[in-house]
């Protein structure tokens, strides 16, 4: 039988066994342990993980997604005005980290290589209840892209009772932030509707020229939840459009271009309890996924569109001292454009074991792909606690990442493989009475690495004065660029963290190594320094909650080498009262001059004043 027979009978058996139960199959639920994709799992982490709460958010004073990822140094977050946003977890590519919202890849799949990319500043902060960082292997759990690890955001439900906030946020570079949520209900019976606009006149995005760069986004959400019968159905839908401007529609220098990606996610998943053992989830969701430069406000007739839609179905068995979960996925990546669609019917199993003082993690995903066949990855956690106050803990595990939809169907490519990687990692955690401490060992090996080759001429340089076609000049004979397999990543790296509490003031420091290089290279990878410091400082007076957070980066390989830097942010939350709250964000408050993408510019200092009511 294959697999993707499997997963019609799984599916149908379970609609029939809740159909006789007289009530509707269920969601994936939206607060899920994302290392083990379960709400409930019956063994502490194994893997090296990153827990943010609403809190957490709150004291970190940032404004925005993307400036709350940049205060965790350990995502390797690159986000260059006028460039796409890019996540190198633990030095791996920016493909090979999944960003998920309640339980939904958001990872673009009208990118050149499917990475996260532009989706990155369609998340509204305001929004987000949760975000789990899971670093590693998880492929077995979440398929195709999860090599360096995932990133899950879980997004708020109903207030108790009706709620509204507005929040306005003004600063540097005529930045303006406005948000509005509306919320009524409770956990299991709510409805929550949400509206964020972001816009900026910018700097100059690239070097090249003077004017400025202006960035809007624009993001609406809505989230409906109902209890009924003992079934937990979600529905929700969000819509995102980005326009950023930047220098170069083509290869030209010429101004004024706008890079326009829209995305618009639907949404809608049951959650049952089928028997008192047995938990069933299943969940469907849209995608629809567009981009388009336009070029000195006319837009071009070479944009692109493209839809995924996601079925997944998970059962979780509940069994002494243990628990089984068992899952069913069919992913559709079409690219409407070309009329070409990628499929992947997925089956995986995970279980977990509690032995003792020790801990038992193992799963198996089976993978049949429309286009490169079958591919089976596994894993292997085991953790053993030593006393109350020491933790060991090592993984072993295979992943996979499947050539993006673009990747396939545009330039000239050669027959691309997928990335294959093997990862393994060992750690130990202590507990002592002032704070905690946290060290992991981690090396990854990606197999088959596809890499993008440019465009090149014989002679001359590239001509794009007949676009769509491109030629050379002097002559030349011109070479379309294309994709191709290279031989190996190897990355290996050591992070460290402390964590303690001086006198109320909570101290957070760690140091991140990561060495990445390609088989036979002695070069790092482009936009990965080696070495991350952090160290963050917060601390409550009253109503006043303030924030000190020192980054300092090494140098780094883009197209020349960029020396490091050092960038100091502060944040200050005042509650006025229970409904007010203002908040004050400078970022780089020493003005450092620094460089993460060759040819692009930075900010500089930026200075954010918001003020939030609820009512």
């Amino acid at each position: 039988m294959s697999i993707k027979q499997l997963s019609l009978v799984v599916a149908v058996s379970a609609l029939t066994l809740t159909t006789a139960t007289n009530a509707v199959l269920g969601p994936i639920p939206i607060y899920l342990n994302t290392e083990y994709r379960t709400s409930d799992p019956v063994i502490g982490s194994i893997s090296s993980t990153i827990t943010l709460t609403r809190s957490d958010i709150e004291k970190s004073g940032a404004h925005s997604f993307l400036e709350l990822l940049a205060t965790v140094p350990s995502t390797g977050l690159v986000n260059p005005q006028g460039n796409i946003p890019a996540v190198f977890l633990r030095g791996n590519e920016a493909r090979h980290t999944l960003v998920l919202v309640n339980g939904v890849s958001i990872n673009d799949i009208s990118s050149t290589d499917g990475a996260v990319g532009y989706a990155l500043k369609g998340v509204s902060l305001n929004d987000i209840e949760k975000i789990e960082i899971i670093k590693g292997s998880s492929s077995v759990l979440y398929g195709s892209g999860a090599i360096g690890g995932v990133i899950s955001i879980t997004t708020k439900k109903g207030a108790d009772g009706r709620k509204a906030s507005l929040s306005i946020t003004a600063g540097t570079h005529n930045s303006k932030n406005y948000n509005f949520t509306a919320s009524a209900g409770d956990n299991d019976n709510f409805i929550r509707l949400s509206s964020n606009r972001y816009l900026t006149d910018g700097v100059s995005a690239k070097t090249t020229n003077n004017e400025k760069d202006g960035i809007i986004d624009r993001t609406t959400n809505l989230k409906v939840g109902i209890n009924t019968k003992n079934t937990k159905i979600i529905f929700d839908v969000s819509s995102s459009e980005n326009d950023t401007e930047y220098d170069g529609c083509y290869g030209s220098d010429v101004n004024d271009c706008v890079a326009n990606k829209t995305t618009l996610k639907k949404g809608l998943s049951f959650d049952k309890d089928i028997y008192a053992i047995w938990n069933a989830k299943l969940s469907y969701n849209i995608v629809d996924q567009a981009r388009q430069n336009i070029d000195n406000g006319t837009a071009d007739a070479y944009g692109k569109t493209f839809k995924k839609t996601d079925l997944t179905l998970l059962n979780t068995i509940n069994l002494t001292n243990s628990l089984l979960n068992i899952g069913l996925s069919k992913i559709d990546d079409k690219d409407i454009t070309a009329n070409k669609t990628l499929s992947s019917n997925d089956v995986y199993f995970n279980f977990q074991k509690n032995i003792n003082e020790i801990d038992l993690n193992t799963g198996l995903r089976f993978i049949n792909h429309s286009d490169f066949g079958n591919e089976t990855v596994y894993n292997l956690g085991i953790a053993k606690n030593i006393n109350n106050n020491t933790r060991l803990t090592g993984t072993y595990g295979t992943a996979f990442y499947a050539p993006a939809i673009y990747q396939i169907n545009y330039g000239v490519t050669s027959s691309l493989k997928p990335e294959t990687s093997k990862n393994i990692e060992f750690g130990i955690e202590q507990q002592f009475d002032w704070g905690d401490s946290n060290i992991k060992f981690y090396r990854n090996n990606v197999r088959s690495l596809i890499d993008y080759n440019w465009a090149g001429c014989s002679a001359g340089v590239l001509d794009y004065s007949n676009w769509p076609t491109v030629g050379c000049t002097d002559g030349g004979v011109y070479t379309p660029d294309f994709y191709s397999n290279k031989s190996k990543l190897n990355i290996k790296g050591i992070e460290f963290s402390l964590n303690t509490n001086i006198k109320g003031y909570d101290i957070n420091t760690s140091h991140n190594y990561v060495n990445s290089k390609l088989d036979g290279s002695s070069t790092q990878q482009k936009r990965r320094p080696k070495n991350t410091t952090n160290l963050t400082i917060n601390k409550k007076y009253g109503k006043f909650i303030s924030n000190v957070q020192v980054i300092k980066k090494s140098s780094s390989i883009d197209t020349t080498t960029l020396p490091g830097y050092s960038l100091v942010n502060l944040s200050t939350t005042y509650n006025y009262n229970t409904d007010t709250k203002v908040s004050l964000k400078i970022n780089n408050a020493l003005d450092k001059d620094y460089t993460i993408v060759s040819g692009y510019n930075q900010i500089g200092r930026t200075i954010n004043l918001g003020v939030t009511y609820k009512f």
